[in-house]
């Protein structure tokens, strides 16, 4: 990955910290596209880390072509983050790292009854994965800008 400076890769991982929902994309070889309501955690270097079960389309997709496209919004302060990238399978001991750490410290404080999105999921055979992002931009259209047609967004990971 590219980086293009610090300041811009802790902007886009507290973004995503407090947004860990967005909608991930994929398309099958016959060109079946979907778009699916994800939960996922990001770690410093902006991978995102997700899991899904293997029957859905989603999956099936990724088996056939492992690219996806994720797009996560803030509409109240209107700002996105787009990504893609290659989407692979993650190794169990990575796998129990970051979701059971991590999930779990997704839980709003005071609410004892929440349980991280995972345990709400249908039964069936699940698999972990990752999106190692190629190309990433955060869009911050609630920013005013002093021209008139400013450019409202930073190309974090360029195409």
């Amino acid at each position: 990955m590219n980086k293009q400076t610090t300041e811009d890769y802790k902007k886009v991982y507290d973004f995503l910290k407090k947004h860990p929902m967005g909608v991930l994309s994929t398309s099958g070889s016959d060109e079946t596209t979907w778009g699916a309501a994800i939960y996922y955690i990001a770690d410093e270097d902006l991978n995102l880390y997700f899991v899904t079960r293997t029957g859905t389309l989603k999956y099936k997709n990724l088996e056939e072509r492992p690219f996806a496209a994720l797009t996560v919004v803030d509409a109240e302060n209107q700002i996105t983050v787009q990504l893609s990238g290659k989407v692979e399978k993650m190794p169990i001991n990575k796998y129990m790292d970051v979701f059971f750490d991590k999930f779990a410290a997704m839980r709003p404080d005071g609410d004892y009854h929440w349980a991280p999105p995972v345990d709400k999921v249908h039964e069936g055979n699940y698999m972990p994965l990752q999106l190692t992002p190629t190309h990433l931009q955060y869009a911050d259209y609630g920013k005013r800008r002093p021209e008139l047609h400013g450019n409202y967004i930073d190309q974090i990971i360029p195409s």
